[in-house]
């Protein structure tokens, strides 16, 4: 499957479409309807083959799906809010995932993982009644189901609002591995960065137009999602738009990049740092350090080219740990501090409190699947790494979050943390929470309840501080 995302009414495996066969016609070979999962009843196949290809993803969500309806003597895991029968209304729909999503975290002894979270949020319902009947989809973006022709036509203007992004989400395309090399040439900078946005950016410095609706083919959505992956290196240089990079003696610009994963790899490549240079030609070498748990491998590596008449340095420092692990052995001094879709949030909800968990009833032994939970402890990964973040006086931090309400938990991390160290620092915005203009082009659904944002974007929002020693 992709770990992308998956979809109610697409394969699970290949995000292939195939059409419900109109009444009285004769179902071809090419033209049959979609397998369901028998077992969850939430996740279709367009076929056998890929049926079976994924059932180790999807095996193990699956058996827990079938202990809760055999616990529960319910025909469907979305009959739990309502005695056994369909959902009749939105809040009957939604309690009864809110209880699904419960269970299958007690059943399973993990989080859900992102995927697991889509397949219960965005079922295959009807978007009127939320009957589980998909009889009939969206002709354009094929991801929302109707009960009726009557409903799909009721729906369709406040549809009409989504169903471009859905179609971006869910674009088959989307699984495709993205050509290594668009052989793209630079053409000039963007003047005025501060007044721009990446694709403006994008189709200004390459000298060429993106698709306005990049889904239609392979080729406009590879050059679509390729334009996106500059995401990072634009963000970084418009927050350098309101820094005093004048003043700045020197040609060598360092940033630590914080909570790093895949980043080296995919946003930091030799052309996106060439975008920097173009648009901060008087620096010569980018030192960057990758530092985060998850990032890829530890590795250092040095590239060198010649760009606009000069040669210019890469410096790539990975650190697979913790920040501050990484600054108590490695003695430098950053330009910028870094933190892409930070999740600083996660701390400022441990200070808050965590909601109580409603008890949850054991469940018997699986009978037909058997499953091997795996045991999980909420963990503070973020803490110490804040503070020693906060204790780089004066050097910025910009740091990027998915939504505006989590952007606005991130901060508050920042303030809490300021406060209850072993200095007392006061912490003093450059610049305010906004949207970023720069962020990823390519949307993501939301699936919490509690944010009331339907779509969202990586790099989202943007803010950014710095601390002073309080006297």
């Amino acid at each position: 499957m992709s770990y992308e995302l998956c979809s109610a009414l697409q394969c699970n495996v290949c995000l292939a479409f195939v059409a419900f066969p109109e009444p009285n016609k004769p179902t071809t070979e090419t033209q049959s309807p979609m397998r369901a999962c028998s077992g969850c009843h939430l996740v279709k196949y367009c076929g056998k083959d890929h049926q079976k290809k994924d059932w180790r993803f999807h095996g193990e969500f699956c058996c827990a799906v079938q202990r809760i309806k055999s616990a529960y003597n319910v025909k469907h895991p979305l009959h739990l809010s309502s005695s056994g029968r369909e959902p009749e209304t939105i809040e009957e729909m939604e309690t009864a995932q809110m209880q699904l999503k419960f269970l299958l975290t007690d059943t399973l002894k993990r989080p859900l993982k992102t995927y697991e979270e889509e397949i219960i949020s965005f079922p295959s319902v009807c978007g009127v009644c939320v009957k589980l009947k998909d009889s009939h989809v969206c002709p354009h973006c094929r991801s929302q189901a109707y009960c009726s022709l009557q409903h799909l036509a009721e729906h369709s203007i406040e549809h009409k609002k989504v169903c471009h992004l859905l179609r971006l989400y869910y674009c088959p395309y989307k699984v495709k591995e993205l050509p290594t090399d668009f052989k793209l040439n630079y053409i000039g900078r963007v003047n005025n960065l501060h007044k721009s946005n990446l694709m403006t950016a994008f189709e200004t410095v390459f000298n060429l137009k993106l698709p306005t609706k990049p889904y239609e083919t392979l080729k406009d959505y590879q050059l679509f999602a390729y334009a996106s992956d500059f995401s990072c290196i634009a963000t970084i240089c418009f927050s350098m738009c309101h820094l005093d990079i004048l003043s700045m003696e020197t040609n060598k610009f360092i940033i630590y990049i914080v909570g790093s994963s895949v980043e080296p790899r995919l946003w930091f490549q030799k052309i996106h740092t060439q975008f920097f240079f173009m648009q901060y030609p008087l620096f010569t070498t980018l030192e960057l350090h990758f530092i985060g748990p998850e990032t890829l491998e530890a590795m250092e590596e040095n590239i060198k080219y010649d760009f606009l008449g000069q040669e210019r340095y890469v410096h790539y420092i990975c650190y697979k740990g913790l920040f501050q692990e990484y600054v108590s052995y490695f003695k430098g001094y950053p330009s910028l501090i870094v933190a892409f879709n930070c999740g600083f949030s996660e701390y400022s909800q441990l200070f808050k409190g965590s909601p109580a968990t409603p008890k949850l009833p054991t469940l018997p032994a699986a009978k037909s699947c058997t499953t091997t939970p795996t045991s999980s402890t909420q963990t503070d990964a973020w803490q110490k790494g804040i503070w020693e973040m906060l204790l780089f006086f004066r050097i910025p931090i910009v740091f990027t979050s998915f939504t505006k309400l989590e952007s606005e938990f991130d901060f508050a991390a920042l303030r809490k943390a300021a406060d209850i160290g072993t200095f007392k620092m006061h912490v003093e915005r450059i610049f305010t929470v906004s949207k970023n203009p720069f962020h990823d082009l390519r949307p993501l659904r939301q699936f919490h309840s509690d944010d009331d944002e339907a779509f969202y974007f990586r790099n989202g929002y943007i803010q950014a501080i710095h601390t002073l020693l309080k006297k």
